[in-house]
């Protein structure tokens, strides 16, 4: 039975209340639908995956579902997509608030683009992989990688979702093919799956290895190595079968991210990268070495770039405004999501919230009467407000940002945001100046 939207949108609006707006479908399948969300108190944009429960076959899916939102929820990395919110409603609806990314998928990408740079190919391989070691350090194997599951934001980074989907799996009997899917839903594609994951047996993080290797092997060559009329000589394939070589399909591959591909690709786990670290310095280490310039035209590329630079510093200025910056009094719904959320505790206030927008916009700085509280949707970190001072530092990698960090009268040093803008420092140093005095200028690190 297909999802009644509209049913859903419905509960789902009844569940989050009159402080959130619930928008467009942004996806669905199986019993799941993803909406476009607005927070109002926040001035955001979030997507809010639901899960219908009265057309669930059996309370294991349910379980699964909140099982990918825990799971989710312990992945605090840039290139994760990070949950804010886990709720339910009169055991009609379940459902997870996470951030909302405005670009596409790389599947979407590469039905577009059909095959993609060697660089720009490396370099969203190794987002994915620091992405992919972050969670192997927490014991956490994807088991799922592959484009529907890369997305991209406006500037082109890289976001990792689905990580609970696969702890689920992991959790589940293991077993045959036929064991790979339960309850409707897909825990495993057969043209990204490594050749023991094919056959049932089980896996660990090399198997994301393995997956990343043909998603990278398909940006560049078009296709994934490995396809065929049913699942079940697709995964034949993946268990026995050697792809063709790239650089017969694309002559501008390196041969060192050539023999990067060929290791990914190994049928043995012990012949691959045993770490997704591993992969990401070799990705690094293969990519084509820029070559010497004259002298002259390097004193000229130097001042091109000194004058760009300048540019960009200056037109930051106009970038667009905080999300959120708000001195007291707050707005009444701001206010209570502050109180709902445990940020501000009772019997103190808040003074000051910001909140930058971009890579830093899951987490929030609150100067109340009593204390500094960084939130995050992982809980909040509190400082007495007493002796905390802000410190900037700037940094030009891709152009120029900056972060924050507070030190504590002990000298310990809290890093609050690491990608604001310079209008995020012009709106933000002069209220903590006034809240905590002495602030130190950006410089660079």
């Amino acid at each position: 039975m297909p999802l009644d939207l509209a049913t859903l949108r419905r509960r789902l609006q009844k569940a989050l209340g009159n402080e959130f707006s619930v928008g467009d479908v942004l996806g669905e399948g199986g019993f799941a639908a993803v909406f476009r969300v607005r927070e109002k108190a926040l001035d955001r944009d979030v997507a809010v995956k639901v899960l219908d429960l009265g057309q669930t076959p059996s309370p294991a899916l349910a379980e699964r579902f909140v099982r990918e939102a825990r799971t989710s929820a312990q992945l605090e990395h840039p290139h994760i997509v990070p949950i804010y919110k886990v709720g339910g409603y009169k055991n009609q609806v379940l459902y997870i608030v996470m951030r909302c990314l405005e670009g596409p998928s790389l599947r979407h990408l590469l039905e577009t683009e059909h095959r993609l740079a060697v660089r720009d190919a490396s370099r969203i391989a190794r987002q994915v992989a620091d992405a992919l070691g972050h969670a192997h350090q927490h014991g956490i194997v994807h088991r799922d990688v592959k484009p529907d599951n890369i997305l991209l934001d406006r500037e082109g980074s890289v976001v990792v979702t689905d990580f609970g989907i696969a702890k689920a799996a992991q959790e589940a009997q293991e077993g045959t093919v036929s064991q790979l899917t339960t309850e409707g839903m897909v825990v495993g594609t057969p043209h990204y799956m490594s050749p023991e994951q094919a056959t049932g047996e089980r896996v660990d993080a090399r198997s994301d290895i393995y997956s990343l290797g043909i998603v990278l092997y398909q940006m560049l060559a078009g296709a994934p190595p490995f396809d065929g009329d049913s699942a079940q000589s697709i995964l034949m394939k993946q268990a026995t079968a050697e792809p063709v070589p790239i650089r017969r399909l694309r002559a501008d591959v390196s041969p060192g991210l050539a023999a990067v591909i060929d290791r990914t690709l190994a049928k043995d786990p012990a012949e691959r990268f045993q770490s997704a670290d591993e992969l990401s310095q070799a990705i690094a280490a293969a990519l084509p070495a820029a070559r010497s310039a004259l002298p002259l035209v390097a004193g000229c590329l130097v001042a091109i770039g000194v004058a760009v630079g300048a540019l960009i510093l200056g037109l930051s200025l106009f970038a667009q405004p905080p999300r959120v910056s708000t001195l007291a009094p707050l707005p009444d719904s701001l206010a209570r999501a502050l109180r709902r959320q445990g940020t501000v505790g009772a019997g103190d206030a808040a003074l000051y919230v910001f909140g930058p927008r971009g890579a830093d916009d899951t987490t929030l700085l609150v100067v109340t009467r009593r204390s500094v509280i960084v939130a995050t949707p992982r809980g909040a970190r509190t400082h007495p407000r007493d002796g905390v001072r802000a410190r900037f530092g700037a940094a030009f990698r891709r152009g120029v940002s900056f972060r924050l960090t507070l030190v504590t009268p002990a000298a310990l040093s809290d890093t609050v945001f690491t990608h604001l803008s310079l209008r995020d420092v012009y709106v933000l140093a002069p209220r903590l100046g006034r809240l905590l005095g002495a602030v130190r200028a950006p410089r660079a690190p």
